[in-house]
């Protein structure tokens, strides 16, 4: 059996000694492994078609867009070896979905030590436009935060690190939330709506920016959640942040604030950007994308196909 493991070397919680460790794992029980470094934005997309052939298994090693970059590398291709992933990046939202641990490398990569335990998983693929993305994808106030935001805030806060960077310039995107909202319109159970929204998300996910949003998402059922937030007001802004620091996302009641957000479950998803791009662009497993809109400014949403993954048993849950 031969395995490609392909790494992002700036990832928050990649090193040499993780990097080591996945090796080993791998080679203990006689896999043969070659080790591959992403180099630059968009080069796990090019490793995973050139080892794809030649591997039963790929690894990638990096954060959340390390795992996109990997779904868009087996978007216009045949899949021929299984994928898995360990998170090394610094929210790791798709840790979750994958049955790994959020917080630790080293454990994740434990539940890998007998390959004759894991389980292969169809796993979704949603494209935008054709576009391939692995867990998120999304526009508007706030999204550009994840790829803007400093990798040594990354480096020295973790997670917090988005928090901190958010609250730094906040007050310089305040005239943007106010006087640029995203003009929008899309159709749900038949019926057409046209509305004013802060941001747009389409996930296929549990966790979203660390918070356990859609604790019952699966990433094989072949549909996905879309959250559209359309602005609260300063208190209830306030009320819905603490409630999800407190609780973490888990327990969030959408319904109390279904005024403010709209939130449903579908297998295609069609929104019109009424006023043109997104004035944010959009971002994709925490990467900034360009995504082309159609000719009416609209975005179609869907899930395209199935990618093998070889995951832990605890993916299940």
């Amino acid at each position: 059996m031969k395995a490609s493991i392909i790494y992002n070397p700036n990832a928050t919680g990649m090193n040499e000694d993780v990097l080591k460790s996945m090796n080993m794992t791998l080679s203990k029980q006689g896999i043969m492994v070659n080790e591959f470094e992403s180099r630059y934005p968009g080069h796990t997309v090019e490793l995973v078609k050139k080892v794809n052939d030649d591997s039963d298994l790929i690894v990638t090693m990096g954060g959340d867009g390390t795992l996109g970059e990997a779904f868009r590398g087996f978007g216009d291709i045949d899949q021929k070896s299984l994928l898995s992933h360990i998170s090394t990046g610094t929210a790791n939202d798709t840790a979750n979905n994958l049955g790994l641990y959020q917080g630790s490398v080293y454990s994740s990569i434990r539940l890998y030590e007998n390959l004759n335990e894991c389980m292969v998983i169809p796993t979704d693929m949603l494209t935008a436009n054709g576009l391939p993305f692995a867990y998120v994808s999304c526009a508007g106030t706030f999204t550009n935060l994840t790829y803007e935001t400093p990798k040594s805030f990354k480096k020295t806060f973790g997670k917090m690190g988005y928090y901190i960077f958010s609250g730094l310039v906040g007050l310089s995107c305040a005239p943007d939330v106010i006087h640029k909202p995203l003009k929008i319109s899309y159709e749900k159970d038949g019926e057409e709506i046209i509305t004013k929204a802060m941001t747009i998300l389409v996930t296929n996910s549990k966790t979203f920016a660390g918070f356990k949003l859609f604790p019952s998402a699966s990433i094989s059922d072949g549909i996905f959640e879309v959250t559209i937030l359309k602005g609260l007001p300063g208190v209830k802004t306030f009320s819905a942040l603490s409630k999800l620091l407190y609780k973490d996302g888990e327990k969030f009641d959408f319904d109390k604030y279904s005024k403010y957000i709209d939130t449903f479950k579908t297998d295609n998803f069609k929104v019109i950007f009424e006023n043109g791009d997104p004035r944010l662009g959009f971002n994709h497993d925490g990467d900034h994308a360009f995504v082309s809109l159609n000719d009416d400014n609209s975005l179609e949403y869907k899930v395209s196909k199935k990618v093998k993954m070889l995951l832990p048993q605890r993916a299940k849950n």
